[in-house]
């Protein structure tokens, strides 16, 4: 594998530290549970964290927020955010090897069902979740052989390899790589390699830039 298909380390370093997206957060957990080499960089940035913190001073603490937590957990548990009792999975739209851990415990966390939704010619989406300044964590599943609609960026494009495989150009994106598209990307077009369905893990920081007008005015309803 080539080293532009695995996560950047500062994004695991972020990631240790908290500070992603919910979106680039559940990405990059699902991207490292395929690579023991970058399971081991995670590793040492949390221990790293885990020494900054010990070093630094302690905070001085305000009186009341023993009050407020106290408060917290003494109020009622609303039955209303209980997690159904039917169990959230990923297998009515993917094979259970293709559904990574971190994967399915978003899905189970979040309580939301992922649906397949047409998007066009071979290509279905299932939407994760969105977030601010649109953007958007989905699935696409892609049947061998289809083209991609070709398009610009408004900004990253985050594409993780769960099942089949891809190319844009000379290069070849298979389970558990990564494909980060920057918005100075321009005419982009992954094609499906032939064989079985292709699906991604997908992060789009922003709507994308498609160029035929038909794909244009599709865009609104499919919401990428």
């Amino acid at each position: 594998m080539k080293q532009e298909q695995l996560i950047p380390d500062e994004w695991i370093v972020a990631y240790a530290a908290g500070t992603l997206t919910e979106a680039k957060a559940t990405l990059v957990a699902t991207h490292i549970s395929f690579h023991p080499e970058l399971k081991e960089k995670l590793k040492t940035a949390e221990d790293i964290g885990g020494e900054l913190l010990d070093s630094s001073e302690k905070a001085s603490v305000s009186n009341t927020l023993f009050d407020k937590i106290e408060a917290a957990l003494d109020r009622p548990y609303s039955s209303e955010k209980q997690v159904s009792s039917r169990p959230l999975t990923l297998e009515h739209i993917m094979p259970t090897k293709a559904a990574p851990a971190p994967l399915v415990d978003y899905v189970r966390l979040t309580g939301h069902q992922p649906k397949w939704r047409v998007m066009g010619p071979g290509l279905r989406q299932a939407k994760l979740c969105k977030g601010e300044n649109g953007e958007r964590l989905w699935l696409l599943k892609a049947k061998g052989g289809t083209e991609m609609p070709k398009h610009d960026h408004n900004g990253q494009e985050m594409t993780l390899v769960l099942q089949g495989s891809y190319h844009v150009g000379e290069t070849r994106f298979c389970v558990g790589d990564l494909e980060i598209a920057a918005d100075h990307i321009k005419d982009h077009q992954p094609m499906i390699d032939e064989g079985e369905d292709c699906i991604c893990l997908v992060v789009t920081e922003a709507p994308i830039k498609l160029k035929s007008m038909l794909a244009r005015v599709a865009q609104p309803f499919i919401g990428i």
